[in-house]
């Protein structure tokens, strides 16, 4: 189980990402952080992963607080930062993937079964040999959420997975992040695409780095719902 309790971020000089965000997500759920550029996203997956330290508040995975014992974070999540620098562009994405792969410490033949098994998952056994640089950017995006698969993990963070992306692209990373809840992990993703939140067990709302609404789109009215969100969106509080 993961529990964000009250939690707080500040940018020097004057940036509010977060203000006293709470809630607490279940295993084997998939949950979508809903928001505009700047509504603090980024932020918060950040935060769950030990990435960022926040200036206030708990971040429990297992009842573990991950502020005070960050390692515990490192161990639990695997993150997908949608973060293209990340890679190295003039390696494969076979090379790619076991570089990430070996910093998990994978080796042998563990190492060359996970990274057949990412590959085949996300559709990128003929992509193999081709240079990151290469690529389409929904084909980096796949990438992008095969070196997250590289990490067996308990909870797998995805920041704007499905972002500038083909229809075929986007249901295959709702397909994986289905796969991963049916298994037991819990999901987080980022999104501002309404289309996403179909697939989210909960969704949390966030505006100016505070959580306006969160809701079960699977238990309410979605339509109604959605109606709300386009409101906030529309008419942002001073």
């Amino acid at each position: 189980m993961l529990r964000v309790i009250d939690v707080w971020k500040k940018y020097p000089p004057k940036t509010q990402a977060l203000k006293g965000v709470s809630f607490d997500i279940e295993n084997g759920t998939i949950t979508a952080v809903f928001g505009e550029n700047g509504s603090g996203k980024t932020t918060l997956l950040k935060i769950i992963a030990s990435f960022l330290i926040p200036d206030r508040g708990r971040v429990l995975i297992d009842d573990v607080n991950i502020v005070e014992k960050p390692s515990f974070a490192v161990e639990k999540v695997s993150i997908s930062t949608g973060y293209e620098r990340s890679f190295y562009y003039r390696l494969t994405v076979e090379e790619n993937l076991k570089f990430f792969g070996m910093l998990n410490d994978l080796l042998g033949r563990t190492l060359k079964r996970e990274t057949e098994r990412v590959m085949k998952e996300l559709g990128l056994l003929k992509y193999r040999k081709k240079r990151y640089m290469e690529l389409s950017t929904g084909y980096k995006k796949r990438v992008d959420v095969a070196r997250a698969l590289m990490k067996r993990a308990s909870i797998y963070i995805f920041d704007e997975p499905c972002s500038g992306v083909d229809l075929r692209t986007r249901l295959k990373i709702h397909e994986i992040m289905k796969r991963l809840k049916e298994s037991g992990r819990i999901v987080i993703f980022a999104s501002h695409d309404l289309e996403d939140l179909k697939i989210a067990d909960r969704v949390i709302i966030l505006k100016k780095g505070e959580k306006v609404l969160e809701f079960s789109p699977k238990k309410e009215d979605l339509a109604a719902t959605l109606k709300g969100i386009l409101e906030i969106q529309a008419f942002p509080g001073d």
